[in-house]
């Protein structure tokens, strides 16, 4: 190839890779490595880390939210819940997840170094564990073996999104990060599609052993996430500096663009420079706001079809849902897409929020009966939800300087957040049906809160910046005096 075809930007970034062992030269700018990752690194770390979180994600939201299925397959006559029942056995997982998310994360780092269990085989291993009980569920006989099958789901599912959320944060740079986490959020919202898709196909499953549908969703369900589960083990995934699988150029280029600090401190004083940030209790309880319309949309999605529209068969309802999901997921990339170009996340965000308002306006309006303006209201909630609800991530992750902070945060944070689940059950119940009034009223008092800490936190991170260069912050002194800039 000859040398005067190269361009001259391009052959100085060239240059500064061009030591004997293929290392980052030294001068090299985390700007000219984030061109480097660009064209070198996103398809191959898409490819080895992001395709098996996709699927993980896929299985992590279908365990919890099937249940929601479920209630619509004779699972309520069958095991003789009443309104309580039902909102018990909807949230005991999420005090799984509540619970364990944190610690989750920090056995996943602690596995990784102490016996050499890569991040991604702890992560399938608890999958495959999902799945199996997931499998058991199939066979519940009664109210309290549901309530315990409940009770350790959300232990294994526990760790998947969180876990996922951590290992992205040490791979992938800001300008690239929101997409992939998006990514994580389409892989729930096809959960939603798989799951629905499978309700529909089982409820036409007749046989003469009297199972009802509900037992053959868990039963297929769960059959698949241990098969996905052991499938995934392939991916050998741990920290970038120990990937096999990366070249020595690749990991420079991974740590100058992704620009991770090194913690200087203890462990102890770690944990305290987290909990002493006012952010860190910002995304938890954004994280709240948010997943109180989310898990209204996953769990209750054919709950609400069914009320907008109580003549339809259960195959019918599962088949309106589908498309609702769809969309959101075609949403939640466009504008993520948008959020990595302008490398910007709180506007997306309250565009978000602004869209869910919208339709729990509409959702609540008074004066019509029409299903179809109801079913326009749900699709707004959906899309809105979905968009910003990733952007809480990123801004977790983006806002934490060393990898024990981000496996902290990732956990602390979505684990706090699923409060929004007991929200969710709480102001959406049955007893409000077919139009959920003062659940409505809630979820936009809620999203509207929502929008308006965001507006607030992003100003407030804007002020953060624009102080004196050196001015001090509690998580400086993690990066011996390296000013941290906090990121909307």
């Amino acid at each position: 190839m000859a040398a005067e075809n190269v361009p001259v930007e391009d052959a100085e970034k060239s240059a500064a890779i061009n030591s004997n062992d293929g290392s980052i030269h030294s001068g090299m700018t985390p700007e000219d490595a984030r061109v480097l990752f660009k064209e070198r690194l996103c398809l191959k770390l898409d490819l080895y880390l992001l395709t098996p979180m996709f699927f993980l994600n896929v299985l992590s939201l279908m365990g919890r939210t099937n249940i929601g299925a479920a209630f619509i397959q004779h699972l309520i006559q069958d095991l003789h819940l009443d309104a309580m029942k039902v909102f018990a056995a909807t949230t005991i997982s999420l005090v799984m997840l509540i619970l364990f998310e944190v610690p989750s994360n920090l056995l996943m780092k602690w596995l990784e170094v102490k016996f050499n269990l890569s991040y991604m085989r702890y992560l399938s291993l608890i999958t495959f564990c999902l799945g199996l009980v997931t499998l058991g569920q199939a066979f519940d006989k009664t109210y309290g073996a549901l309530l315990g099958t409940r009770f350790v789901i959300g232990i294994f599912d526990a760790g998947l999104i969180p876990g996922c959320v951590f290992v992205l944060s040490l791979y992938y740079p800001s300008v690239h990060m929101q997409w992939r986490m998006s990514m994580l959020m389409v892989a729930n919202i096809v959960s939603n599609i798989v799951s629905n898709i499978l309700a529909y196909a089982i409820a036409e499953i007749h046989n003469g052993n009297g199972w009802h549908g509900w037992r053959w969703i868990f039963l297929v369900e769960g059959c698949i996430t241990m098969g996905i589960g052991l499938a995934c083990c392939w991916s050998n995934i741990g920290r970038p500096e120990k990937a096999t699988w990366l070249t020595q150029e690749e990991k420079d280029i991974i740590a100058t663009s992704v620009e991770s600090r090194v913690s200087t401190i203890g462990l102890a004083a770690e944990w305290k420079t987290f909990f002493s940030s006012i952010l860190n209790y910002v995304w938890p309880s954004l994280y709240v706001l948010t997943c109180s319309t989310t898990y209204s949309v996953a769990i209750f999605a054919p709950s609400f079809v069914k009320a907008f529209r109580p003549t339809l068969s259960t195959p019918q309802i599962q088949g309106q849902v589908v498309p609702i999901f769809v969309v959101s997921a075609a949403a939640c990339l466009l504008v993520a897409w948008l959020a990595d170009r302008f490398n910007h996340r709180s506007a997306f965000a309250i565009l978000g929020y602004i869209i869910s308002i919208i339709g729990y306006v509409i959702l609540h309006f008074p004066k019509t009966d029409s299903s179809s303006v109801k079913m326009l209201g749900l699709y707004f909630v959906s899309i809105g939800t979905y968009i910003s609800l990733p952007m809480v991530w990123t801004l977790t992750s983006l806002n934490l300087a060393t990898p024990l902070q981000k496996a902290i945060g990732s956990g602390f944070v979505i684990g706090v957040g699923n409060v929004g689940g007991f929200v969710s059950s709480w102001i959406f119940r049955t007893s409000q049906a077919p139009y959920y009034t003062s659940g409505m009223i809630d979820g936009l008092i809620l999203t509207c809160v929502a929008a308006g800490l965001t507006a607030v936190t992003w100003a407030y991170i804007e002020w953060h910046n624009r102080r004196s260069p050196r001015a001090t912050d509690n998580i400086d002194s993690l990066t011996s005096g390296v000013v941290f800039k906090y990121r909307s």
